[in-house]
């Protein structure tokens, strides 16, 4: 069966499996290490952007601010690497802004439709209250909305690598007994075709 598994499947299960322990137990090292590796990210993507730039013929640079872009992009991921944990507390704020933006335009939707008296405003009005109350809580209380949304993410890894895990053991299980079985049968096939002989031998 060691033969049959494949470990690239286990080693994914058990490292999401602990990824997911980690979002679930503790969330705000989760929260850290994603500070960190947006801040990675834009590091790498200013560099990127700021040698393809001095790669490039000066007349394909003209009209082009790749090098800008690159400089603040390093300057940024760098300030990002400082100041994690003010970064990480925006993100939320960020996206309940958003969410709340997204929850406005839903609701002038729901309006003009009551105006118009053009089909039925209610699911459409569900989907605005449920985007306002999303955004209000992102906004008024970001911490417990990451830590609770780092803890699903906890879940979902879990439940994820564990699945993985028994589904990878479960078909290795399956393919050896499915060979042995095979295996018997082809013995068992070749014993009764040399009793056969030896039969044939006999009655000769």
């Amino acid at each position: 069966m060691l033969k049959t598994i494949r470990w690239e499947t286990m080693l994914k299960g058990i490292m999401y499996t602990i990824l997911g322990i980690v979002a679930l137990v503790i969330p705000e090292t989760m929260m850290t290490v994603l500070g960190y590796f947006i801040g990675i990210v834009l590091i790498v993507a200013g560099a990127v952007s700021m040698i393809s730039y001095l790669l490039r013929d000066a007349y394909q640079n003209y009209y082009h601010n790749d090098f800008l872009y690159g400089l603040f992009g390093i300057g940024a991921g760098i300030v990002v690497l400082y100041n994690v944990q003010k970064v990480v507390g925006m993100v939320p704020v960020l996206l309940g802004v958003l969410i709340l933006v997204s929850g406005a335009s839903k609701l002038q939707d729901v309006i003009d439709m009551v105006r118009l008296n053009y089909g039925n405003p209610i699911v459409m009005l569900v989907l605005a209250a449920v985007n306002l109350v999303l955004g209000f809580v992102l906004i008024f209380h970001p911490f417990e909305a990451v830590t609770l949304f780092f803890k699903l993410i906890g879940i979902g890894l879990i439940f994820s690598g564990v699945t993985d895990a028994f589904i990878t053991v479960y078909f290795a299980r399956r393919v050896c007994a499915y060979r042995k079985a095979a295996e018997e049968a082809l013995a068992g096939g070749v014993e009764t075709e040399e009793n056969r002989d030896d039969k044939s031998e006999e009655n000769e």
